[in-house]
């Protein structure tokens, strides 16, 4: 039986990145019988997983923390940090786990059990003027200091593995790339169900669709441009929290017959999600990086003609079956948008091969290659510690 620590911290948030990558891993890896998994909080071990936050008091407590100065809310942090290491190293003690699985941003100082460090993107220090300032500072404090406590890192993709051996000078066989995969629960949904959901945001006649947080690595004010600049007029609806960063994008389209056409959800359950993208005419996705690109999969999922950017990892989570654009080109993204949604013969064989490469990926597959890289380790770190005492 291996016995599996996890940092459950990202399960307490809201379901998006992290969290679900971590929940739908999980929910997999939980099912094998030689696999028992456990859940550290910062404060106390648990068998079962945490339940997800109630989102709308994660994003008002997330503001609220955002509107202090960035040196007190890096100081918050840190201590958090140091203290929640602290606390792991004190449960770890006395052989009751073989390896601890480290989801969050950066490897804890553990050495009583083996780390496998899941690391999905360079974002931090590859488009670090996208993020809050606290969170750069505590990486550039803290990831220098840890990366060496990981025994093996994971990550998302092929395109971030390579980043990753290139940045952090780190032999290629340190690191594993293995893909996401949709929920089983993004599949198309009936005609009711997304009338419904129209109704319910007041979403009228054709829409685009993008989904995420409302930050600046999105790229949003491309497709604001793009619909701007575009002859053809379908409403735009974004759904995903506000995130963090300036809203530029959004104020320029204040007063305009554009602002009329653009729809903001705020966070949403998967249910309603499901729902947006099976009625929408396009998913579009202009983001500047991703680790991987998770909703690029669920759209295609859900039947939904798929547009994203042609950088990072999105070209490969999308393949053959979206149309790919240059994410600092707005004349390239209009000219897709008016592709799918004036022709048929193209939109019908997008969202056919659009199902097919979806189904190529599985949270099974995801959690069966996982589970073989944490044997492999926990071997390895035996077989180290035993020459040791030898």
């Amino acid at each position: 039986m291996m016995r599996i620590l996890v940092n459950a911290i990202p399960l307490t948030g809201l379901l998006t990145g992290i969290s679900r990558y971590v929940r739908q891993l999980y929910q997999e890896i939980e099912t094998f019988p030689d696999v028992e998994v456990f859940y550290f909080d910062g404060k106390r071990v648990h068998s079962r997983m945490p339940d997800q936050a109630a989102p709308e008091k994660w994003i008002r407590d997330t503001a609220t923390i955002w509107k202090l100065p960035a040196p007190i809310v890096f100081t918050i942090r840190s201590l958090f940090w140091l203290k929640y290491e602290w606390m792991l190293r004190r449960v770890c003690r006395g052989g009751r786990f073989d390896l601890y699985h480290e989801t969050g941003f950066l490897p804890a100082a553990l050495e009583e059990i083996p780390t496998v460090y899941t690391m999905h993107d360079l974002s931090l220090s590859r488009y670090r003027h996208t993020h809050p300032l606290e969170r750069v500072w505590f990486n550039d404090v803290f990831f220098p200091r840890r990366i060496r406590y990981a025994a093996h890192l994971l990550t998302v993709s092929q395109f971030v593995r390579s980043e990753i051996i290139e940045a952090l000078h780190l032999p290629a066989t340190r690191i594993t790339a293995i893909h996401h995969a949709p929920a089983p629960l993004f599949q198309p949904r009936s005609v009711e169900a997304i009338r419904m959901a129209r109704e319910r945001f007041g979403i009228c006649g054709d829409y685009l669709l993008f989904v995420g947080s409302l930050e600046p690595r999105k790229n949003l004010h491309l497709l604001i441009q793009a619909l701007r600049n575009s002859s053809i007029r379908p409403m735009l609806v974004l759904a995903g929290w506000e995130g963090w960063g300036d809203k530029g994008w959004l104020e320029s389209v204040a007063g305009t017959e554009l602002e009329k056409r653009i729809v903001l959800t705020g966070y949403v359950d998967d249910e309603t999600l499901a729902c947006l993208y099976s009625g929408a005419s396009a998913f579009v996705y202009p983001s500047l990086y991703e680790g991987f690109g998770l909703p690029i999969l669920e759209a295609m999922a859900c039947g939904c003609p798929v547009i994203c950017s042609n950088v990072a990892s999105m070209p490969e989570a999308a393949g053959d079956a979206a149309l790919l654009i240059d994410p600092v080109d707005a004349g390239g993204l209009i000219e897709a948008i008016e592709r799918v949604l004036t022709d048929e013969v193209l939109r019908a064989r997008m969202i056919e091969s659009g199902f097919a490469h979806a189904k190529a990926f599985s949270w099974r597959n995801t959690a069966e290659a996982t589970r073989d890289v944490f044997q492999r380790i926990i071997a390895e770190f035996r077989f180290s510690h035993a020459h040791l005492r030898i």
